[in-house]
């Protein structure tokens, strides 16, 4: 087959659906509100004593620049219990009572290495003007163990709310205990003008939810997206070697210009990186759709200033709705 020299210049940013459900997009702000507090309880189990519907909370944060996982961001989430009161407040800005010394649900988790965490906790109730909602705060370098207040930490890297379906919420609202003695909440997502806020990306802000054990229990799903490049998680996937194979770049070691050569053996979309070997994306070389064939790029490192070390180049195919990866070593002496 020939082989053809394939012009990086024109190469475009990644946008592809995320692995773990919803779309791979950079979620929108939303106010932490009047009880937002600095991560400080690092605990999967939020609950403590309270009672509710209980809920088991998955959550997975992706970078949006390539639409990987991120890992060892700490997850801050906290929300109101039953009848709608925040812990670790009086009796302000709606608190119905002073809470000053509770503690229950809040609390922190710290991504694995597929950029997931979980948390165990009981549904949301409801209070006046707003849609059932959990806050949540993504902190990457976060330093625990210092001043606890109302200061936004500067690790934060993305504060929002999510959301839960209208329909799901009004059935938990009328037909459980103990939500149902309040009955349904006159807000939902289609008045709250804090989710209206949020516009087209609304739909991003709402979990998945699993009922199938419900009025026992509920689980929901939900899928971060922050203005950064994810770690890729699986360096060689066997069975996207008959779609394509990826060689190692040559010559290699190198110390200026070397040539990254793949074949693909089907046409497919294409997405060629370069990592450092702590995860980072420190290049983009190409994202478009190719043909059958035989490809050759070739890699200047001074365009991009890179250090002399080691680093991954990592070939993605995208076809139809799965996703192939392989990943070779790259030294820069």
């Amino acid at each position: 087959m020939l082989r053809a020299l394939l012009d990086t210049s024109t190469a475009q940013p990644l946008a592809q659906n995320s692995k773990f459900g919803g779309n791979c997009v950079l979620l929108p702000f939303q106010t932490g509100g009047p009880f937002y507090l600095d991560p400080q309880f690092n605990r999967a189990d939020i609950r403590e004593t309270l009672t509710g519907l209980p809920m088991n909370i998955k959550i997975k944060v992706i970078g949006v620049q390539n639409c990987e996982p991120v890992p060892n961001a700490v997850v801050n989430i906290w929300h109101c219990d039953t009848l709608g009161g925040y812990s670790q407040f009086g009796a302000i800005a709606g608190n119905y009572d002073d809470f000053s010394n509770a503690t229950w649900l809040r609390g922190y988790q710290i991504t694995n290495a597929e950029g997931e965490c979980n948390f165990i906790s009981i549904f949301p109730g409801w209070y006046g003007g707003r849609a059932a909602h959990i806050h949540f705060d993504v902190h990457l370098g976060f330093v625990s163990g210092g001043t606890v207040n109302q200061q936004v930490d500067p690790s934060s890297t993305l504060m929002s709310q999510m959301y839960f379906p209208d329909s799901d919420v009004s059935e938990i609202y009328t037909t459980i205990a103990p939500y149902n003695d309040r009955g349904d909440n006159p807000t939902n997502t289609t008045n709250d003008f804090i989710f209206q806020d949020a516009g087209s990306l609304g739909d991003d802000l709402v979990m998945t939810l699993d009922k199938s054990d419900m009025p026992n229990s509920l689980s929901a799903e939900f899928c971060i997206g922050i203005d950064t490049a994810g770690t890729p998680t699986s360096l060689d996937d066997a069975q996207g070697a008959k779609f394509f194979e990826l060689k190692t770049n040559s010559p290699n070691p190198f110390m200026n210009k070397t040539a990254i050569d793949f074949t693909l053996h089907e046409a497919g979309t294409i997405t060629l990186s370069i990592f450092s070997l702590d995860g980072e994306m420190v290049a983009q070389l190409a994202h478009r759709q190719l043909q059958a064939g035989e490809y050759s790029v070739e890699f200047d490192r001074n365009t991009l200033g890179l250090p002399a070390g080691n680093y991954l180049v990592d070939l993605v195919l995208h076809k139809n709705y799965s996703r192939y990866r392989q990943s070779k070593q790259m030294t820069i002496l």
